[in-house]
């Protein structure tokens, strides 16, 4: 007997904040993945190469079980004393339990913008609930050969979007 497949699309992002789909400066997309914490493939949005990169390299690793792109802002007082709010890039879960909140920056934008002093005025607000710790990546961090090797991963590995129908 011949089983019937069915097409089932990838579960929406979870994000809170769809990125705007256009932007001269960046490239922006999404990719449909399927790590342990999710219960179907689901689609996941990037705003940046280098978010991209990071992704990649995430959702090949073992110990990730769970992302979360543009998880909800987190509520802070800034370097000047005014009140603001910070999204950051994802929400790592890694298998031990350990959430991670990740901002994503160039280098270039960190010194320029003196970032690193206004995460560090986030992650005092951050609760314990929502992330274990905050974690800055650059591109200094990101290895671009590892990120293009994983991200060939990942499109010989793509999730498989059809079931058997019942």
């Amino acid at each position: 007997m011949k089983n019937n497949l069915i097409y089932r699309g990838p579960e929406p992002s979870h994000a809170t904040r769809i990125p705007t789909r256009r932007s001269k400066g960046s490239l922006r997309g999404s990719m449909v993945a399927m790590l342990p914490g999710f219960q179907r493939p689901r689609l996941i949005h990037f705003e940046s190469a280098l978010e991209y990169a990071f992704l990649c390299l995430m959702l090949v690793r073992d110990d990730v079980h769970h992302i979360r792109e543009q998880p909800p802002a987190i509520s802070y007082v800034g370097t000047d004393g005014r009140p603001a709010r910070h999204t950051f890039d994802f929400l790592v879960t890694k298998k031990d339990g350990e959430r991670i909140a990740v901002a994503i920056k160039p280098m270039q934008r960190v010194l320029k913008l003196n970032f690193a002093s206004e995460l560090e005025s986030v992650s005092v607000a951050v609760s314990k609930s929502f992330a274990d710790r905050v974690l800055l990546v650059t591109d200094q961090h990101i290895d671009r050969q590892a990120a293009a090797e994983a991200a060939r991963t990942l499109a010989w590995s793509r999730p498989s979007l059809t079931e058997v129908a019942a």
